[in-house]
């Protein structure tokens, strides 16, 4: 069932992503049909796209989840193909991939989206998510960081994630910061809580720095 699965998988990434042409052979002699993505509606595909992706967020099912990446798999690779120009497309491609583990492909297309708007939060927030993922938290700041710097300074997640990775570095005067923008945006006592446990260990950091400096005067 596994091998079926996977070969099906294959089989659509490899039709959809490198081939962009139906082979048939008749005669002996084998034609290569061209794909005609202006035929497709753009805006059709993209609303059954967006609808399959709202509803893999929603759904619990994990086996419904993978169909759904399956389907979405196929849908945004056609979207990909009407409009090269599109980052929106390539990120959600990004996530599909990287959602099914496929790491390489992830990457390739969340630089792809990427380099076409660099200051597109929505693709930075997406890569930044799959290096967390991978505890690449150096990485995963960086994109975070462009995120918050063009356009998601608002975002509670982006805000969360990096005042969490400033946690992890032992920053904790920004991961305070970032916290408190984080907790303005959505009250949560545990993220009350956690911010005056950091600041509880920052004024005792502070406390001991102080007295070791005062031993070091005299």
């Amino acid at each position: 069932m596994i091998i079926i699965r996977f070969l099906t998988l294959f089989f659509i990434v490899f039709s959809l992503c490198t081939n962009l042409a139906f082979a048939v052979q008749q005669g002996g002699i084998q034609y290569t049909i061209p794909i005609e993505y202006s035929l497709f509606d753009e805006n059709k595909v993209n609303a059954e796209a967006e609808s399959l992706y709202q509803r893999f967020l929603t759904s619990e099912d994990e086996r419904q989840k993978y169909i759904l990446l399956e389907t979405m798999l196929g849908k945004y690779t056609i979207l990909g193909e009407i409009d090269k120009e599109n980052p929106l497309y390539f990120t959600r491609l990004g996530i599909i991939f990287d959602k099914m583990h496929k790491d390489r492909w992830a990457k390739s297309n969340f630089f792809r989206s990427t380099n076409l708007n660099p200051n597109y939060p929505y693709a930075n927030y997406s890569f930044a998510n799959f290096y967390f993922d991978r505890k690449d938290f150096r990485k995963a700041l960086k994109e975070y960081l462009r995120a918050y710097n063009t356009g998601y300074d608002n975002h509670y997640e982006t805000l969360y994630q990096i005042g969490t990775i400033y946690e992890k570095y032992g920053d904790f005067s920004s991961a305070i910061n970032f916290y408190n923008k984080a907790l303005a945006i959505k009250y949560s006592e545990e993220l009350r809580a956690k911010i005056v446990s950091l600041e509880d260990l920052l004024s005792k950091n502070s406390l001991y720095n102080q007295r070791d400096r005062q031993r070091l005067d005299k």
